[in-house]
């Protein structure tokens, strides 16, 4: 059963040094740490010892120990477990001070990217050796009188890079291939800037100059949907956060994603879960 029904979804707002936050899962406790939030940055949770679950976006994962979850800002989190391990937050701000970074650091956005499916992320022991020496790097930094952000920003390259190994192995251990056009990746943030308003698959083709049947082909080799059911996911996904976890009513959801008639988002909602708005709400909370 969720909690905080009522509210709007919270932001956790953690301790930040310079645009990053590094500590370890019991450190740092608010009324909002065991409900659900969400963060405006992007979080990287890693359990070196858990026992119990963690909910990402209304889907529950059972914790094990040297399991890492990815985060990216908005993502509505809760966690339900025994847990130690380390929590490292950051913002794209931190990451890409300038153009230079951008040219030179690793693009981390790819490794957050959920268009397979979202799901944790097992870590082999040799990885976890490096990860424990790379946090230690990184404590001694943000302990030192001369703090570095550039150094800090370097440790956290490495450990972004060997968890993105880690992500691929997974994927290849489960047989989901990972590597697809770049343009669907630039896609995805169009949609999520533009979700609420553009409900249209030309809005997005005309941003890469290509017809919609074209945009549509490469979205369906390479994540097996078309643009307007990955919109149509995205638009569901935010409708269910509102209805979970917020007082709004179903007509100013509506509104707020960009649709005019209330009956109709109700139709639409309903066609792509089976279930009206209200009884998803009704429900989340019975």
């Amino acid at each position: 059963m969720l909690t905080n029904r009522g509210v709007d979804i919270p932001y956790q707002q953690l301790p930040y040094k310079d645009h990053f936050s590094l500590f370890p899962l019991n450190a740092f406790k608010n009324e909002l740490t065991n409900q659900p939030h969400r963060h405006d940055h992007f979080q990287v949770i890693w359990f070196t010892k858990a026992k119990g679950r963690h909910m990402v976006d209304f889907v529950w994962y059972e914790v094990e120990d040297n399991m890492l979850f990815l985060l990216r800002p908005g993502q509505v989190h809760q966690l339900d477990c025994e847990r130690e391990g380390h929590f490292l937050c950051f913002t794209e701000q931190f990451y890409f001070t300038n153009k230079h970074d951008r040219e030179t650091l690793y693009d981390f956005t790819n490794l957050f990217d959920n268009w397979q499916g979202y799901g944790p992320i097992g870590v082999r022991e040799e990885t976890t050796v490096a990860f424990h020496q790379l946090i230690a790097l990184m404590n001694l930094e943000m302990s030192g009188a001369a703090f570095s952000s550039s150094i800090i920003k370097h440790y956290l390259n490495a450990f972004l890079l060997l968890a993105e190994r880690e992500k691929k192995r997974n994927a290849t251990e489960n047989m989901m291939p990972l590597n697809y056009d770049g343009r669907v990746l630039q896609l995805r943030r169009l949609l999520e800037q533009h979700y609420k308003k553009e409900h249209q698959v030309a809005f997005y083709a005309n941003a890469f100059a290509l017809t919609p049947k074209r945009l549509n082909e490469i979205t369906k080799e390479n994540t097996s949907r078309t643009v307007t059911e990955l919109l149509h996911d995205r638009i569901i996904l935010e409708a269910k956060r509102n209805l979970a976890f917020s007082h709004k009513s179903v007509k100013e959801i509506c509104y707020e994603l960009g649709f005019e008639d209330p009956a109709y988002f109700s139709r639409f909602f309903k066609n792509n879960t089976g279930i009206s708005p209200q009884d998803f709400r009704d429900m989340m909370f019975k």
